[in-house]
């Protein structure tokens, strides 16, 4: 399959700014709770192709935890946020580009399968690691509803304007 050079430079990109962005969250005390590293893998997810956004949101936690030890891999929860990312990546173009759903729409449905899947993953890491798994998975899904609400405010209309600007591009393709 052929990919645009506009595809992988912003796959790319937003890999870079999972691994980025987390770090400056927590370099200015901000945390986790913010859910910094969603901000990229869903940006991915909406101006990418779904390979490379699947690809990128996949591999972002990974890279992240690689570079900067953030998401640990022990527990593993690099894992568990790559399950997200490829949520995070692949969802937004097969609802956008298939079923022609806006910008709001889409977000809405790609963070609640997100959700669905960070609920289950949480639940079976917590059985592997005989945690208690029912509280574990209703605190994971509850810890970043701060950073999912800001999501809503600032993403959609960010990205309608990079999509406005890309498609403006001279560059395009």
């Amino acid at each position: 399959m052929k990919y645009s050079g506009r595809d992988l430079a912003a796959g790319g990109l937003c890999v870079a700014l999972s691994v980025v962005l987390p770090w400056l969250f927590h370099a200015l005390g901000l945390g986790s709770a913010l859910s910094p590293m969603f901000y990229p893998m869903l940006a991915g997810g909406f101006l990418t192709s779904f390979p490379v956004g699947a690809a990128a949101g996949f591999l972002s936690p990974l890279a992240s935890a690689v570079l900067t030890g953030m998401p640990p891999f022990y527990p593993p929860l690099a894992f568990v946020m790559s399950a997200e990312g490829l949520v995070m990546g692949a969802l937004p173009p097969l609802l956008r580009k298939r079923f022609r759903l806006g910008i709001r729409t889409s977000l809405a449905l790609t963070l609640a399968a997100d959700r669905i899947v960070l609920a289950a993953a949480v639940v079976a890491v917590a059985r592997w690691m005989d945690l208690p798994a029912g509280f574990l998975g209703w605190a994971s899904v509850l810890r970043s509803l701060p950073g999912i609400i800001i999501i809503f405010i600032i993403l959609p209309p960010l990205l309608s304007a990079l999509e406005k600007k890309l498609a403006a591009s001279p560059f395009m393709d």
